[in-house]
């Protein structure tokens, strides 16, 4: 081992090299030993905080995930059935507040990420709101469509915002931010596909629309100058101190730097004063002082090394008190886990029962109102039938060009003497069902029947035109199933039911009067004028009146009768028509 300067400079002279190498050996030693005392508290201190340190980082890496997921289930869960809900209140309602429901819920599933379903729950809102006539909404429902598009990667986006924008300026709306929406999102696909005339004529016409001019863009700012070596320096400097400052603040205690300067000025003190001594001892006193020297070498190597084995012990205790506490910590998470993945199993589950709950209390609410709506229908036109379930009351309504058919049967009352009042009913029941079936191929509406009588009208629907046409065509075809049904009948010796015909075409008026039981009807000479004629017409055959005539000639043949005489209606021109 090489000596030290000291013992070197005061040894070489006077002493052999084995009490040199005693004062080398006490002088090494005895700074180990001071260095290692120092130490020991900072050595502790820093692995305390580094085990803190690193029992939390593990909390922040397994505990963030579970603590988002969990958020993330909720949330989803709760948007799913938020979701769920709005949809059925768009199924629910009609007219405007429909369209606006599905409008919000298509944006409720794009921002739920579910494109297509947004685009499916568009295209159904732009064609219900074309149906109702509301231009406005039909852009908005377009435009909502080819955002969905544009978002699930669909093609043929860019064909919706044209669309949209086309409504609204042929509609000359106000609906500017729209409008804006509309090109910005056709820029945008301009740009990804690089035609750049495109999108130039598109920032044209939103410049246009703001009421500006386009703007250039500046020029990009001049890179910052670089910095000299003398600035560099300076904040190297400071970051140092800083560093240093902050040290300071973490531990409480000065920086090891200075630690060390203090301990070397302290052993160089302690050096000089020992080569002092040495100086003025006698070569006895020496070997004495080495000798007490070696002794005390020996007990400080003793303690050193108990002090050395106390903190390898200590920090075996540390490990296991570590490991201790990470076995508990895992068994602690492991536990938090398996709590949350069971409550979010029994919440998915539970959401999920109710899910089938509403999904089945949905169903049964539309297939009652589908069954009120078929009801209602059965009992009102169409177009009566919206005004009523709109407003709550019709308005009867005024139709100049009607069509009405009146059918009787021949010696109903002699037919009644021969049947039962129940099988009379039920061959009414027959014949009316297959008169039912005939007038709505041919989109007539069936008014009342009134004991054997059965009354229908024509022209009530669209008010453009009497129908006279279909309104023949389906007294033709009532004659045929007439005649096929009585063949049948004489071939089990039943009565005939021979029916007369009689069609009449003017102004009506209809509508729905009262409060209860709801009927729709028709009033007018019209309805007069044609029981008049069916009352004069024959069993089996199609009697028309001269209005009615002069239509029915371009596609019928018809027999003139001459002018026949009708109750309180005087003489009328009366036709057959040929079967």
């Amino acid at each position: 081992m090489p000596y030290c300067s000291a013992a070197r400079q005061h040894c070489a002279d006077k002493y052999d090299r084995p009490v040199c190498r005693t004062i080398c050996y006490r002088y090494h030693f005895g700074k180990i030993l001071a260095f290692a005392k120092q130490a020991l508290p900072y050595f502790r201190t820093t692995f305390l905080e580094r085990c803190h340190l690193r029992i939390f980082t593990m909390l922040k890496t397994f505990l963030r995930p579970v603590i988002l997921s969990v958020i993330f289930l909720f949330v989803q869960t709760a948007f799913s059935q938020n979701i769920q809900q709005m949809e059925a209140e768009a199924r629910a309602a009609s007219g405007i507040d429909r369209v606006e429901k599905i409008i919000a819920l298509t944006e409720a599933y794009i921002a739920a990420g579910d494109y297509d379903k947004a685009a499916e729950w568009a295209d159904e809102a732009a064609d219900f709101a074309k149906k109702i006539k509301q231009p406005e909404l039909r852009a908005k429902a377009l435009n909502r469509e080819g955002k969905a598009m544009i978002l699930g990667g669909k093609r043929k986006a860019a064909g919706r915002f044209e669309l949209s924008l086309d409504i609204l300026r042929s509609n000359r709306t106000a609906d500017k931010q729209l409008m804006l929406d509309n090109l910005e999102n056709l820029r945008q696909i301009a740009l990804r596909a690089g035609r750049e005339k495109e999108v130039a004529d598109i920032e044209a016409q939103i410049a246009r629309l703001n009421g500006a001019t386009p703007v250039a863009t500046p020029p990009p700012l001049p890179p910052p100058p670089a910095l000299t070596r003398e600035e560099l320096r300076e904040e190297i400097q400071n970051l140092q101190q800083e560093i240093a400052k902050q040290q300071v603040r973490a531990t409480g205690k000065p920086t090891n730097a200075v630690d060390f300067q203090k301990q070397t000025e302290e052993l160089q003190a302690q050096l000089a004063a020992r080569e002092a001594q040495i100086d003025q001892m006698t070569e006895e006193q020496m070997k004495t002082s080495m000798l007490l020297m070696q002794q005390r070498f020996m007990l400080d190597s003793v303690v050193f090394r108990n002090s050395l084995d106390s903190l390898a012990v200590e920090n075996f205790n540390l490990a296991l008190r570590e490991a201790e506490s990470n076995r508990k910590f895992y068994m602690a998470a492991i536990a938090g886990l398996l709590l949350l993945a069971g409550g979010s199993l029994f919440s998915f589950m539970r959401a999920r029962q109710h899910s089938k709950v509403l999904e089945e209390k949905n169903k049964t609410i539309r297939q009652e109102q589908e069954r009120s709506e078929n009801l209602l229908l059965n009992i009102l036109p169409a177009l009566v039938a919206d005004e009523l379930k709109k407003n709550g009351r019709t308005q009867a309504q005024y139709f100049e060009d009607a069509s009405v058919l009146f059918a009787d049967f021949v010696g109903f009352s002699k037919i009644a003497e021969q049947l039962k009042p129940q099988q009379l009913v039920t061959e009414l029941d027959t014949a009316f069902k297959a008169f039912d079936e005939i007038i709505a191929r041919y989109n007539l509406e069936k008014i009342k029947t009134i004991g054997d009588a059965y009354m229908c009208a024509g022209g009530l629907d669209s008010g453009k035109s009497s129908q006279i046409r279909d309104m023949v065509n389906a007294a033709r075809e009532m004659q045929s199933w007439l005649a096929v049904w009585n063949a049948e009948r004489e071939a089990k010796g039943q009565p005939r039911f021979d029916a007369r015909i009689g069609i009449h075409r003017g102004p009506v008026v209809a509508g729905v009067v009262g409060s209860k039981k709801f009927a729709f009807d028709i009033w007018g000479d019209t309805v007069n004028i044609a029981a008049r004629v069916e009352q004069a017409g024959e069993g089996g055959k199609i009697n028309i009146s001269g209005e009615a005539y002069e239509i029915v000639k371009t596609f019928a043949p018809c027999q003139y009768r001459g002018k026949i005489s009708a109750k309180n209606k005087g003489e009328i021109d009366m036709y057959y028509v040929e079967n």
